[in-house]
């Protein structure tokens, strides 16, 4: 005795439509640009920066570390809580993050810092494109959380690009 598989015309059509879709996403035409790591890559939970991305201008840090800080191309760009990566011009790196309501976490591994410290404070500047953070001006204190050491932020960063389309 033989069995047969049936299959209605509906289910055939989005069997059909799944599998297009499926090597579509695999093949060279994916909207991902080519050496790109993806979402997620260099910072936990955001994307990482891409070819199209580029973040524009500088914050300097005065108070516990004077520094320059810029973004590198192959940093993380994740306007809001993600951040954005950015290395001093001491060759520390660092992440500021900046949400829709000014508030700010910088985070940074360098030695003049407590380590694991977050430093927080409020008030930055922020302009938003459809409800996401593409760019913000600092001229804050931000506070540590383990030491309460202060860390004055003053600069602007601007996101270009990026699957946010700041």
């Amino acid at each position: 005795m033989h069995r047969f598989l049936t299959i209605s015309a509906g289910r055939a059509a989005a069997i059909a439509l799944a599998l297009g879709i499926g090597l579509v996403g695999c093949s060279s035409a994916s909207s991902e640009p080519a050496g790109s790591d993806g979402p997620g890559a260099s910072i936990p939970g955001g994307p990482a920066a891409s070819g199209s991305t580029t973040v524009e201008g500088t914050v300097t840090s005065s108070g516990l570390y004077d520094a320059t800080w810029t973004w590198q191309p192959g940093n993380a760009a994740d306007p809001g809580t993600g951040g954005i990566t950015v290395t001093s011009d001491k060759g520390a790196f660092g992440n500021i993050a900046v949400i829709n309501d000014g508030s700010i976490t910088f985070t940074s591994g360098a030695p003049e810092l407590s380590q694991n410290a977050r430093y927080e404070g409020t008030g930055a500047q922020v302009v938003l494109k459809d409800e996401v953070p593409c760019a913000f001006t600092l001229d804050n204190d931000v506070t540590g959380s383990t030491d309460g050491g202060v860390v004055h932020l003053k600069g602007t960063l601007t996101i270009h690009g990026g699957v946010f389309n700041c």
